[in-house]
């Protein structure tokens, strides 16, 4: 035998074993894919789920729906993220169970540092797993109660770190409008300038249309974008920072923004020319909830009461 089909031999029993290995490896995938259960994270009647507990550490968030809305630990919640919430559980498939090599230490990790997902329906634990991911965030995985097998977690179609949305902290679903309005029930509203009084007024309703107090001659047009500016203003992000909460708290700021309505509640706004960066300024929301806002967001929104005369 020649040299030349020595070399031909020796690539064929190659190539042989490459076909070989290739084929093993494909119905070994193949049967791994098939005995994952797509539905072993959804609930059975996805609709009936009223109540999402997502706890991590000491922190614990709940969601729930009265009847009419959805709430995050007794404040409204954003409805978009529930929305957001339900498609992902809805869509989110296991794709395949990690490696048994991996098994165990993943394991510790999502018990130690993932969320515990519990899903209820009136006051009953329908499924409950732990949601969490590699330090990237590029590949989620979730575990169910009682069970050793992690899976890789993925929504179909989309490159999304699915566990992004179990994640959240209390803050984070918080609606993010600061005046949860509802101008049938709207009395009036004012604002105020500690460092120019002069500037101070006060928004009524009078004669069935809103006016200024005390002002003759309003542009009422000016006032209606204001007020749709107010009712439609949204924080950038909740802050959860004591000391720069207990500052503000005893300095005065640019200006409050009060709303009330026929039932006596207030809603107010103190907002202050600082910020945590350029371009961003510190709000305090009943004087308990520190955020901050786009400084452009606000410039419908600081108007003084010469803002609204009547041009001549």
């Amino acid at each position: 035998m020649s040299h030349q089909e020595k070399y031909n031999r020796k690539l064929l029993l190659t190539l042989l074993l490459l076909v070989v290995i290739t084929l093993v490896y494909a119905l070994y995938s193949n049967r791994e894919r098939s005995v994952v259960d797509v539905t072993l994270f959804k609930p059975a009647d996805i609709t009936a789920i009223n109540e999402v507990t997502l706890e991590r550490g000491q922190e614990k968030t709940t969601l729930n729906f009265d009847g009419v809305r959805w709430n995050v630990n007794g404040e409204l919640a954003d409805r978009n993220l529930i929305d957001v919430l339900f498609a992902t559980l809805q869509q989110a498939q296991p794709v395949r169970p990690v490696a048994k090599a991996m098994r165990d230490s993943l394991s510790r990790v999502l018990t130690a540092s993932a969320v515990n997902v519990s899903l209820r329906s009136d006051g009953q634990t329908q499924l409950q797993f732990l949601a969490g991911g590699n330090t990237r965030k590029s590949e989620a995985y979730f575990k169910r109660a009682g069970d050793d097998a992690v899976y890789v977690m993925v929504i179909p179609g989309y490159r999304v770190y699915v566990s992004g949305i179990f994640e959240l902290d209390k803050s984070g679903w918080k609606d993010r409008h600061v005046y949860q309005l509802n101008w049938r029930n709207f009395q009036s509203m004012e604002a105020t300038f500690p460092e120019s009084p002069k500037d101070d007024f006060r928004v009524s309703f009078i004669d069935n249309y809103f006016s200024i107090e005390n002002m003759t001659a309003v542009d009422t047009t000016k006032l209606n974008d204001y007020l749709d500016a107010v009712s439609l203003l949204t924080v950038d992000e909740y802050l959860e920072d004591n000391e720069a909460h207990e500052k503000l708290i005893n300095t005065p700021p640019q200006v409050t923004i009060t709303a009330f309505d026929i039932g006596g509640r207030s809603y107010s706004l103190a907002l202050y020319q600082t910020g945590p960066a350029a371009g961003k300024n510190y709000g305090l929301i009943n004087q308990a909830q520190l955020a901050y806002f786009d400084r452009k967001k606000l410039e419908g929104i600081i108007k003084t009461r010469s803002s609204f005369a009547l041009s001549r």
